[in-house]
């Protein structure tokens, strides 16, 4: 019995991830809405980071929440704040400004619908499979990569905007539904736990170079989640299925094979790596003359990202406080929204005056030096000790 209803939770909170992953990638083909509406490229920056700045913060909120009131609380209250996102994205048809608001609800209620089940999942698993849960969890975004823009963009032929906004309600409607059949108790089981600031002090140390990855890296991701489908435009219809649908065929395929062999000591730092052609795979977006060009620049980068995740996750997690799990990871995966508010809007500043082809260009030569910087810091250590340590000194002397 105690199986089955682990079993359950397992595989509801999987449904959960694909659920939100799709209500997110739906809204790929958002920045190319708003290019036909005559907004500016770094304005539809702000409108898409903004849902990933509220979302850090709500991530924060939500190991606050999980450790006080439980996980299925905390993500019943992320379905209903979603909810009043959807009603402003209906009203954003009428008054297009009123999308900062939906956006920012959309995030504010994914972050806590996601850190409630994340939270759930990584605290009932072994220390040294932490981070290969962690990308299981992730495992269904990359299926929705591939479905959403397509569905997305049946969806905009027959019913237009308003079909995605419809689809994205029903999609957190179905969530509520399935949280609200998890097993008892809702509750969390042990003691309060301590402020995020006194968390924040005692993991940041451990996990700033694992930080500083993880910002990096969502900075570079943020270029082709917001200027994708208005830079292949002219290729037509089709060609950010095509990138969405290689990328997560990439993803998947590594993600099931080859990352469970790298995701444990020195090996990880192979699986990093390979984000140099991720990187190069960036670049390569703007220079696409048919759609299954996109195809295989999407594979290149889903297996590369497959690959990475679970072992940049796994290094983290072996940094968590044990005392400070929810708060340690919410700092962790928040690190990603920062990386992914502050892109879009710096994307646009350098698209609407150098051009969409170098925005992809800065942006695979960011994952690049980012690579090189972890890979290299981590396999020798009198370059870790002056990357990472010689700066807090330098601190503290002034």
């Amino acid at each position: 019995m105690l199986l089955s209803r682990q079993g359950f939770k397992f595989f509801a909170y999987i449904s959960i991830s694909a659920l939100i992953s799709l209500t997110m990638w739906m809204l790929i083909l958002l920045p190319e809405f708003l290019v036909s509406q005559k907004w500016s490229d770094q304005k539809i920056g702000w409108v898409i980071g903004i849902f990933f700045i509220v979302s850090l913060f709500s991530r924060i909120l939500a190991g606050h929440l999980a450790d006080n009131i439980g996980n299925v609380p905390t993500a019943l209250i992320g379905v209903v704040v979603s909810i009043g996102g959807c009603g402003f994205y209906w009203l954003s048809l009428h008054w297009p400004d009123t999308l900062f608001i939906a956006r920012a609800l959309h995030g504010a209620g994914t972050a806590l619908v996601s850190g409630g089940a994340l939270f759930h999942l990584v605290q009932s698993v072994p220390q040294e499979i932490k981070g290969r849960v962690m990308g299981y969890f992730g495992l269904p975004g990359f299926i929705m990569m591939a479905v959403g823009p397509f569905f997305a963009e049946a969806l905009r032929t027959f019913w237009g905007m308003k079909g995605m906004y419809t689809v994205i309600l029903l999609n957190f409607l179905v969530i509520g539904f399935i949280l609200k059949r998890l097993p008892r108790p809702l509750a969390p089981r042990g003691t309060r736990r301590a402020t995020f600031i006194h968390a924040f002090k005692r993991n940041f140390p451990s996990l700033k170079p694992v930080i500083f990855f993880a910002f990096c890296f969502s900075l570079g991701f943020s270029s082709w989640n917001s200027f994708l489908a208005p830079t292949v435009s002219w290729l037509g219809t089709g060609a950010v299925s095509a990138f969405g649908v290689g990328y997560g065929v990439g993803a998947l395929t590594t993600r099931l094979g080859l990352s469970q062999w790298l995701d444990t000591g020195k090996k990880r730092l192979i699986s990093i790596s390979s984000l140099i052609f991720y990187g190069g795979g960036l670049a390569l977006i703007p220079h696409a003359s048919y759609a299954w060009h996109l195809g295989l620049i999407g594979f290149l980068c889903g297996m590369s990202h497959g690959i990475y995740y679970p072992a940049l996750s796994s290094i983290a997690a072996e940094r968590f406080h044990p005392l400070h799990t929810s708060n340690a990871m919410s700092l962790y995966l928040s690190a990603g929204n920062i990386g992914m508010f502050l892109g879009p809007p710096l994307w646009g500043f350098i698209g609407d005056r150098a051009g969409t082809i170098w925005i992809f260009a800065f942006a695979g030569l960011l994952v690049l030096i980012s690579t090189l910087i972890f890979v290299v810091t981590h396999s020798w250590p009198p370059a870790h000790k002056i990357f990472w340590t010689m700066p807090r000194r330098l601190n503290r002397n002034l």
